[in-house]
């Protein structure tokens, strides 16, 4: 198992690995981006919490780096983290001069702290099963005071599903306080049936 893309993450990391290949997947965007479709809802969602001004940020499950490089052309300086080596290279390969690391979210140690910490790919879902609450907890401890942990992710009907409900108490266990949550990147306000969460929380 261990020779198979994605292994040090999870199995349904790897699962998806196999359906993906990393150049294509990046292209898919870039012809979405020509094509005149917004595909920086997340960095666009920060700068409004943010106006006029320039912020750090923690891109946690960087994946291929779309945000933290997205971020860092708008004039932030950003940092990228991911667990699989692959997604690491390919980020590297695009932006060199943007700090990238190849680590486990739930044991980081960076040493460093940002205003922001961004989980924008389904984090929380792939994963490994169980791990959530530890990665929630060393995030929170790579946030300034009065910093905001931002995470989105699928609201998924299975049977082991992480919902909301488990986020919203594993932030508040790691000391984070419930700002606000939205159905999508627009920010357009939750409802109950939404399909997709995006969460913002506060340290103080």
């Amino acid at each position: 198992m261990t020779d198979a893309p994605g292994w040090q993450v999870s199995p349904r990391w790897i699962e998806w690995r196999r359906t993906v290949d990393l150049l294509k997947y990046d292209e898919r965007f870039a012809l979405m981006a020509e094509r005149g479709d917004s595909i920086h809802g997340e960095a666009d969602f920060i700068e409004r919490l943010f106006p006029q001004r320039k912020i750090s940020l923690l891109d946690a499950g960087c994946g291929t780096g779309r945000l933290a490089i997205e971020m860092t052309s708008r004039g932030h300086h950003a940092v990228g983290v991911d667990l699989d080596p692959d997604m690491i290279a390919r980020a590297r390969s695009k932006a060199p001069d943007i700090e990238w690391h190849v680590a486990d979210l739930s044991k980081l140690a960076l040493g460093s702290k940002s205003e922001v910490v961004v989980m924008a790919g389904n984090i929380p879902l792939f994963c490994a099963p169980g791990s959530q609450a530890a990665i929630i907890k060393s995030l929170s401890q790579h946030i300034v005071t009065d910093g905001y942990l931002i995470t989105g992710f699928s609201l998924e009907d299975r049977g082991d599903s992480y919902l909301g409900a488990d986020y919203q108490r594993d932030a508040l266990a790691a000391g984070l306080t419930f700002v606000a949550e939205y159905s999508n990147w627009n920010g357009d306000g939750s409802i109950t049936g939404d399909d997709y969460t995006v969460m913002v929380h506060q340290l103080h």
